[in-house]
Parts: structure tokens; sequence; C-alpha cells
């Protein structure tokens, strides 16, 4: 009798077990429920998250790659202006815009209509200076005979407009198109630290001679031609005697307290000292590169 009755005993304590653990399943599976309703969103990421897994260690996985294509995107449009004062917002879409390639075919096109062309296309302000073409005996509606593909826009400017005497100038933030002579007129005050390519005065002034030598045009394309009754009060304008006159304001200066050179010239010769300027950067980093390997 006493064995029966422990039977039914341990039945009893299975049953209560069994039903204890529906009790607890239901109230579970109820606050779940309760818990969806009142937040979707929270719900839609429990239902996802054992999937969501791997997509989320896929996606940790290619975010540091990402975030590097970014930085060097932005790095590669960013301009870098070894020089101050800084560009202009204009300034730097036109030196943008004369670096990038063009194309374009001229058969005895008039000037006008190709600045117009190369206006268009590249989305920048082109001046043609008449009055400076009319100086010269020259109209805006000069012929362009030319076939252009796979060059720079500066390249092309320069095949176009130097055979005929012209060239052009970043002026008043836009692109001015006129005559040499007015062009070499047109100076502009820049100042280039460069404390990473020199540690005193003797490597200044040695950099200073690299650029004369380099980026300054000969002696002679730096004189100017005056008519010599301008000179003279009372001269007459008729007057066709010419007298060979040195451009007192150009000009090329160290200033060793600040580790800068001071330069008062013409863009064309701020393009080639920009230029000189990052090669000899690039050459020192390349140097400095092989040193660290050889060590």
């Amino acid at each position: 009798m006493m064995r029966w009755f422990m039977k039914r005993s341990h039945l009893f304590v299975l049953l209560l077990c069994i039903s204890a653990g529906w009790v607890l399943m239901t109230v579970s599976a109820e606050v779940e429920q309760n818990t969806r309703a009142a937040n979707p969103e929270t719900s839609c990421e429990l239902d996802h998250n054992i999937v969501g897994q791997d997509v989320l260690v896929s996606s940790q996985k290619h975010q540091p790659l990402q975030l590097a294509q970014k930085q060097t995107t932005a790095s590669e449009i960013q301009i870098i202006q070894p020089f101050y004062p800084p560009l202009t917002r204009s300034e730097e879409t036109i030196q943008k815009e004369l670096n990038t390639k063009t194309k374009a075919d001229f058969p005895h096109v008039p000037l006008s209509e190709v600045m117009d062309f190369f206006q268009n296309q590249h989305g920048i302000n082109i001046y043609l200076d008449a009055l400076a073409l009319k100086q010269d005996g020259l109209t805006v509606e000069e012929p362009v005979n030319v076939s252009l593909s796979g060059i720079s826009l500066k390249s092309a400017f320069d095949i176009i407009l130097r055979p005929i005497g012209l060239d052009y100038v970043i002026d008043q933030e836009v692109l001015k198109i006129t005559t040499i002579e007015e062009a070499n007129r047109i100076l502009k005050v820049r100042i280039y630290p460069v404390a990473d390519l020199g540690n005193s005065p003797e490597e200044f002034q040695a950099l200073e001679n690299v650029i004369r030598n380099t980026c300054l045009p000969s002696s002679a394309t730096r004189q100017k031609t005056y008519p010599v009754d301008d000179l003279v009060i009372g001269g007459s304008r008729k007057s066709t005697r010419k007298s060979k006159v040195q451009y007192s304001s150009r000009s090329i200066s160290v200033v060793p307290q600040c580790q800068a050179l001071v330069v008062n010239e013409t863009d064309r010769v701020h393009f080639k000292i920009t230029e000189l300027l990052s090669q000899l950067r690039q050459v020192s980093k390349a140097q400095k590169g092989q040193s660290s390997e050889v060590e």
C-alpha cells in the first residue's frame, strides 16, 4: 500500500512540473507578443537577429575599406596650395580646368567662337581682351585652324594662342585672353613656405637661385618696349623710336625669418614655381623613403 502511494506522489510531482513549465512558456509567449505589438521595429530586429549576424560581420569587414576610399577621394579633390594668399573658389576651378583634358576641332573658326566653345565645355568664365588685341592690330575674329584631342586645356591654349601673339592669365577671377605683352604686365605677389626644403639662409638662397635659373624668363624676354617720346615730357606720340626698359616690379626674395620666398611675377612664372616646388618635395620624399628602407 505504501509503495502504491509513493508512486502516485511521484506521478503527481511530475505532472505538477509539466504544468508549471507549460504555464511559464505561455506567459513568456504572451510577453513577447505584447512587446512586438508595442515596438514593431524591435520585433523586426529580434526576428532577424540570427539571420543578420552574417550580414553584420560582412559590413564590419568592408566598413574600413569604404572609409579609406572616401578619404582618398576627398584628398584627391582638395587642391594643395603651396602659397599664400590662397586661391579663391573661382581661381581653383579655373586651375583645375586648365589641367583637364580637352578635345576640339576648329577648321578656320573665329577666336571668339573658339573661346565660347571652351567656356561652355569647361564651365569657366573666359574674357577676350578686345582692347589689348586691337592695340596689337588683332581682332576677336582671328581664325583658328587646329584639331586637338587628349591634351590639357592649358596646352590647347598654348597651341592656339601663342602663334598669334596671345596668352592667357587668371585675372579678376576670370581666364583672360590677351596679348603676350599685356599678360606680362599682370603680376601677382605670392608667398611660398619652404621650411621643408631648407634649414639655413644659404640653402634658401640656393633654392632661390634654382627658381631664378629654371622658372624665370630670360632677361631679353623680361624687357618691355616703350616709345622713347612717351618717356619725355612734351614728346611726340607719332614717334616710332623704341627703348627697352626693365620691368622694375618683378622680384623674388628670400625671407629667412619666415622660411619663405616672396615672389612678384606673372601667372606663367607662378605655375612653373608651383610645379618645381612640388617636384622637389616628391624627390625629397622619395629619398627619405629609400633611406628608411636601407636602414
